[in-house]
């Protein structure tokens, strides 16, 4: 399931097109609606017209809209709209990675939400938990929440709204998980839903998230039956386009259109050439259509329309229209407001392909040049994105326990302002009784001294609770540095490969100014191999032994270069002498003579084995 061309199918399906469209009829419609519109259809409206902003990237729009939204649900007092209003301006600031603004409008949401007696906005905090979360990638708390929303809507088949939104954030937990059969429980569950309550926006996603779902066990198992599924319900999904006209957005339908003929040629153009005029036509319509009607569609899907219709011409032998393709493809991802690193990296590597075909080496060589700078673009936005989500997981969940503490603290003073009421009117019976007799003053001291007792034990395991409190909060703050420690390994082993590939393009660029004989496919057939090693290095030394480089400088009794450090990675991963001499570009006897000098550094005796001893470090 891990599948790229899979996983590139399953995001897009997930989130709709993003489009600054200059027109857009399903908008419109919204707009019309909401003038004509009261009480609580024009909330819906409301909803709908912010979420439709956010999805097509138009930020702005979408704030303003969500701003009014809540303003109208604060006029009319309405605590569930309150919610929903914050909610979208919460996964506003999610869909644009700025995760504190996220926080601070979950937290305006919980504040909306009450005390979380009613219902409804119980769950509707719990559903913005949810989006919370999945953007974080904490899967376990978003399958907590949804789960939650079901349990309490489910058995009365209550807000079908929510229900279809939860079985659909399920589906994509599950596809992430590999379970097949959840995948298609869920995603069915959603097509059912929408379907019931004419969300026809829903329902496209969720036949296209069917089409999804049948891909993995046709590539696991190649039953007809499954690949007949894929192509029937992708076509469902572009076909609600014409059978509910102005219910989805011709983004949407676009989208659909686009996976169809993604899914044609990838399980059928190679046995039938003849499908690539059927693809042609289809990908042509949608972009000739967009410019007719004024339709802007998403940058990156219109890119890769055209590497489509790129890779469809060179397979024909018309290399001249192939990399007329690929450059409208590049050219529209380069005035795109947001950079699609993965569509530039597939466009880069097809028109290298292209010129190493036509044999010009010198132009394969740039292409792939700016693919390796690309790489490294897109390796740092990676690294940035998931600091950001782990110091944004940490803060939600430090705040979470702060929540529980304070709600903890309440609980326990309302048991002591119970206890101290029940000791006064105890007190007070006392005094009635003891004029009457010396053996009930006595009975009653006993009893309070019984109950003071209880009351100091009380205390005492309070006081015990937040000393455990506080250890596990010493424990996670461990678990952040750790986490803080292996981005940093990981970051230590990604620049070894960018040192190698530098050092490989190096070479390559000399031997193409000599002009000697050079086989770029062997070389590449080689890097993949190499890349291949360097995924297993990264895997073995962040996961297997995460602290690997902080715990090699502490044994050596010498400074450690980082050459010395790149060494020692290559033998703990099993290399030999003639593979690390290749990758470093160096000589076996330099290789030898460099092991001799790290066991001196580490103190090591001339029979000890060097890579034995970085094997069994700990």
């Amino acid at each position: 399931m891990k599948n790229q061309f899979i996983a590139l199918m399953m995001m897009l399906s997930i989130l709709p097109v993003v489009a600054g469209a200059q027109h857009n009829p399903y908008v419109d419609s919204l707009k019309k609606a909401l003038t004509i519109s009261k009480n609580e259809e024009k909330f819906n409206i409301y909803y709908k017209l912010a979420n439709t902003y956010r999805m097509n990237s138009a930020y702005d729009a979408a704030a303003k809209m969500a701003e009014a939204y809540k303003l109208a649900a604060e006029s009319e007092k309405n605590q569930v709209e309150q919610v929903k209003a914050y909610s979208v301006l919460m996964h506003i600031q999610l869909n644009q990675s700025d995760f504190k603004k996220a926080q601070l409008y979950m937290d305006s949401v919980e504040w909306a939400g009450g005390d979380g007696k009613n219902l409804v906005c119980r769950n509707y905090v719990n559903y913005a938990k949810a989006i919370f979360y999945y953007a974080l990638d904490n899967s376990e708390m978003v399958v907590k929440y949804c789960q939650e929303i079901l349990k309490e809507a489910e058995p009365d088949n209550k807000d079908q709204f929510l229900q279809g939104r939860c079985y659909y954030y399920l589906y994509t937990v599950y596809t992430n998980y590999n379970d097949f059969e959840k995948s298609l429980y869920y995603a069915k569950k959603t097509a059912m839903i929408a379907g019931e309550i004419a969300d026809m926006e829903l329902l496209s996603s969720a036949c296209s998230a069917l089409g999804v779902v049948y891909t993995y066990r046709y590539d696991r198992e190649k039953n007809k039956y499954d690949l007949d599924s894929v192509i029937y319900y992708t076509r469902q999904a572009g076909d609600i386009y014409f059978t509910h006209p102005g219910k989805i957005s011709y983004e949407t339908y676009a989208l659909a259109r686009l996976n169809l003929s993604s899914y044609y040629l990838r399980y059928y153009f190679d046995r039938n050439p003849a499908m690539g005029i059927v693809v042609t036509d289809t990908v042509q319509a949608l972009l000739n259509t967009s410019r007719a009607k004024g339709l802007k569609i998403n940058e990156d899907v219109e890119a890769s329309c055209y590497g489509m219709l790129g890779r469809i011409a060179k397979a024909g032998g018309d290399f001249a229209a192939a990399d007329n393709y690929f450059a409208k493809g590049m050219t529209v991802l380069d005035s795109a407001r947001l950079p699609y690193y993965y569509t530039h990296n597939n466009l880069l590597t097809d028109q290298s392909d292209l010129y190493a075909q036509k044999g010009d080496y010198k132009k394969a060589y740039e292409l792939q040049k700016k693919l390796v700078e690309n790489n490294a673009k897109l390796f740092d936005e990676d690294q940035a994105l998931i600091v950001n989500k782990l110091e944004a997981q940490y803060q939600a969940k430090k705040k979470e326990q702060e929540v529980q503490v304070l709600k903890e603290q309440a609980r326990s003073r309302q048991k002591a302002q119970n206890l101290y009421l029940g000791l006064a009117g105890i007190g007070l019976v006392g005094v009635f009784f003891m004029f009457r007799s010396y053996y009930f003053n006595l009975k009653f001291s006993q009893e309070a001294q019984k109950k003071l007792e209880a009351e100091q034990h009380e205390a005492q395991t309070l006081i015990r609770l937040q000393n455990e409190e506080q250890a596990r909060l010493k424990a996670e703050q461990e678990l952040l540095e750790l986490q803080q420690q292996q981005l940093r390994d990981e970051v230590m082993i990604r620049q070894l490969q960018v040192q190698h590939k530098n050092e490989v393009l190096q070479t390559l660029k000399e031997k193409l100014q000599v002009e000697d004989p050079v086989n770029i496919q062997q070389i590449i057939r080689e890097e993949n191999i190499l890349d291949a090693d360097f995924e297993k290095a990264k895997f073995s030394i962040q996961e297997v032994h995460p602290n690997f480089f902080k715990q090699l400088n502490e044994k050596a009794q010498q400074k450690l270069t980082s050459l010395d450090q790149k060494y020692c990675a290559y033998w703990y991963l099993g290399m030999d002498t003639k593979q690390i001499a290749s990758l470093l570009n160096v000589e076996p006897k330099s290789v030898r003579m460099t092991k001799y000098r790290l066991k001196q550094k580490f103190g090591l005796e001339r029979a000890t084995n060097l890579e034995t001893f970085l094997k069994e470090m700990n």
